[in-house]
C-alpha cells in the first residue's frame, strides 16, 4: 500500500550546534550550497542503505533461504502514490473502490513492509519494535546517519497524516531508551488549522523544521527535491522487505517445531 502524501523536504536548524563545533567535519553525503543551507543528499544515503540490504539479501540467500519477494497494492490513481510505486516496481498497477484501512489490515501484520498496519501502528506508538513507515523511517534515518542531534530540541513536523506526519512526530519524541528508540526530542505538529502567525513563533524557536517546503537560506541543512526523502522512502521499504522475510522464516520454523512436538506428544 502506497502512502498518498510525502515528505519531500527536511529543513534543520542546527545553528547552536554548528556554532559549538560539534559538526565541523561535513560527512560525504553532504554538499554545501552557495553559503546557504548545507544539501543533503538523499540518494547517497539510499544507496548507502540499499547496499547493506543487497550484502544482507546475498548473505540471507547463500544460507539456503528463498529470495524475499515483495508485492505491491495501489488504491486509486494518485499521483505521489504511482510515482512511489513506480520507484518501488517500476510497473505501477491500481485497483479502484477498495476501503484503503480495510487493505491494509488484510496484509499480515508480519509482511506489511508499509507499516500501515493497525498492529504496527499500535507497536509503533507504544516504541515497539515494528514494521516502521518507510517515509518516516527515512527522514528519521537521514537525521542519524548525518550526524544531527535531537535529544532535547525542538522540532516542528509541519502535517499530521496517519502515514508520514504523525509517525515522524512518534520516532522524534519517544524515549531513546525503549525497545523501539526515538529521539528524546520535543515535537510541535502544525496543520492546515494552524494559524500562520503561531507556526512562525514556533519555527523560529525550532532547532528542525520537517516540512514539504524548505527555506535554504535559513535553514543549517535541507533535502533536495528530488533527490532528498524519496530515494530513502524507497530504501527503507527494502530494508523493511528483509526484515519481513526473516521475520515470517522463523514463524514459519516455530510452527512446524510446534507441529512436531504435538506429532510426538500424541504418539
Amino acid at each position: 500500500m502506497a502512502a498518498a502524501s510525502f515528505i519531500t523536504s527536511l529543513v534543520t536548524r542546527l545553528l547552536r550546534s554548528a556554532q559549538s563545533g560539534r559538526l565541523h567535519q561535513r560527512p560525504f553525503h553532504l554538499s554545501a550550497v552557495r553559503n546557504e543551507a548545507v544539501v543533503i543528499s538523499g540518494r547517497k544515503l539510499a544507496e548507502q542503505i540499499k547496499q547493506e540490504v543487497r550484502q544482507e539479501v546475498e548473505e540471507w540467500v547463500a544460507s539456503g533461504n528463498k529470495r524475499p519477494h515483495l508485492s505491491v497494492v495501489l488504491v486509486g490513481e494518485n499521483p505521489a502514490s504511482q510515482s512511489y510505486v513506480l520507484n518501488k516496481t517500476r510497473a505501477a498497477a491500481s485497483v479502484e473502490h477498495i476501503d484503503e484501512r480495510k487493505v491494509c489490515n488484510a496484509v499480515s501484520p508480519d509482511k506489511d513492509v508499509d507499516g500501515f498496519h493497525v498492529i504496527n501502528v499500535g507497536r509503533m506508538c507504544l516504541d515497539q519494535c515494528s514494521m516502521l513507515p518507510a517515509t518516516p523511517w527515512g527522514v528519521w534515518e537521514i537525521i542519524k546517519r548525518t550526524g544531527i542531534p535531537t535529544l532535547g530540541k525542538n522540532v516542528v513536523v509541519a502535517g499530521r497524516s496517519k502515514n508520514v506526519g504523525m509517525p515522524i512526530a512518534m520516532l522524534l519524541h519517544t524515549d531513546g531508551a525503549h525497545e523501539r528508540p526515538g529521539g528524546d526530542a520535543t515535537v510541535t505538529i502544525s496543520h492546515r488549522y494552524t494559524p500562520k502567525e503561531e507556526l512562525k513563533k514556533h519555527t523560529a524557536l525550532a532547532d528542525i523544521v520537517i516540512s514539504a517546503a524548505g527555506v535554504k537560506k535559513k535553514a543549517g541543512y535541507i533535502t533536495p527535491v528530488p533527490g532528498g526523502v524519496g530515494p530513502m522512502t524507497v530504501a527503507m521499504l527494502m530494508k523493511n522487505t528483509i526484515i519481513a522475510a526473516k521475520k515470517v522464516l522463523r514463524l514459519e520454523e516455530q510452527e512446524v517445531l510446534k507441529s512436531k512436538e504435538l506429532g510426538v506428544a500424541s504418539n
